[in-house]
């Protein structure tokens, strides 16, 4: 008989090639084209595997009564454990394989238990103590009497420090909004003066003949301060002058040094507003409309002032050596509120239109 693997001669009969250990068969074995697979793994094995190459097991059929006699004899199976008739299985087929492979009850599945005990919510060493986050409690602690020790200290001043810093505080929100310090100066100044208007000991000012312009005086007067609000035409151009070279200097004493004009003009044009609001003319004087001309003269020549000043407030609060042109758009920003829906400054264009045609005429 010859082998049709390696085409060697073998006894007649035998199952095995000795010299390939390929299965021969008979005409009562299996075909050779039956699947043949591995009963510990499922996997699918080829005639000449003599162990599944996934889990190592014998493959089916190599440990049956026939093939350990050939193996036995080409001295292949010494490694194998003696072979009764009680051990002899027929090979498997590819049905039974996969009937098996689907039973869920051939699965590693575990079962939950519900007699099992309840787990502890948070991780817990079984092998040393619970430690108490007694840190976290002694920090929250600190925190608290340190925010009630500031508290106090503030509140009660024990060392009599707060004056000293309330006054610093003043001191350096007086360096950073001048102009605010105007209107404070202001505020108080009238609250002085309404407070000695309410008392009782002093006599109400009353207004006497002697006090009265006559139309001789009001006209010089009115006439002169008319001339006054005109001439803030050229300073207010120096101001403007002032604030083009000077509003994004990062020095911060340069430009202290440029929004000095803008200041000080401004106290001037209040100036002249004072000096309007006490003047009392005689009733039914011809001078009474000329004096409401001059003090929305004044008016207008404040506004076109203050906004530089609000501009020049936004400059100087930055500090020494920043660089302002990044926030230049904020710094500009008064000056685009002061226009009108024609883009013109309307302070200006009403001073202007008004300030020949609202010249006092002798009467």
């Amino acid at each position: 008989m010859i082998c049709p693997h390696c085409n060697t001669t073998v006894p007649d009969g035998s199952t095995v090639c000795p010299h390939c250990s390929a299965l021969i068969g008979t005409s009562g074995s299996a075909s050779t084209h039956d699947f043949i697979f591995c009963e510990g793994c499922g996997a699918r094995l080829t005639p000449k595997d003599r162990t599944c190459p996934k889990c190592g097991r014998p493959a089916p059929g190599i440990l049956s009564t026939e093939a350990s006699a050939a193996d036995l004899a080409a001295g292949k199976t010494a490694s194998f454990p003696k072979l009764t008739d009680d051990d002899v299985r027929t090979r498997p087929s590819a049905a039974e394989v996969l009937d098996v492979s689907l039973d869920p009850s051939a699965t590693n599945v575990l079962k939950f238990n519900d007699d099992a005990p309840a787990t502890s919510s948070h991780d817990e060493d079984p092998y040393h103590a619970h430690r108490r986050p007694v840190g976290k409690i002694v920090a929250a602690i600190a925190v608290i009497s340190l925010i009630g020790a500031c508290a106090f200290f503030v509140v009660a001043d024990p060392f009599g420090v707060m004056p000293g810093v309330y006054s610093e505080i003043e001191r350096q929100a007086a360096e950073m909004f001048p102009s605010r310090q105007g209107a404070v100066t202001q505020d108080q100044d009238s609250d002085e003066a309404g407070e000695e208007e309410a008392s009782p000991e002093e006599d109400e000012i009353e207004l006497t003949d002697e006090s009265l312009l006559t139309d001789a005086e009001a006209y010089d007067t009115l006439t002169r301060i008319y001339e006054e609000i005109g001439g803030y035409q050229d300073p207010l151009g120096d101001v403007i002058d002032d604030y083009n070279g000077g509003f994004l200097l990062s020095n911060l004493e340069r430009r202290r040094e440029a929004s000095a004009s803008a200041y000080a003009l401004r106290d001037q044009v209040q100036a002249t507003l004072d000096e309007l609001s006490e003047i009392h003319l005689e009733d039914g004087s011809p001078y009474t409309e000329d004096l409401n001309h001059l003090v929305q003269l004044a008016t207008w020549m404040y506004n076109r002032v203050d906004v530089l000043c609000d501009s020049w407030d936004i400059s100087l609060s930055y500090p020494d050596g920043e660089s302002l042109s990044a926030h230049k758009s904020e710094i500009s920003q008064p000056l685009r509120d002061a226009l009108d829906g024609s883009g013109q400054n309307q302070n200006l264009t009403l001073f202007e239109e008004n300030f020949y045609q609202w010249k006092p005429v002798q009467h």
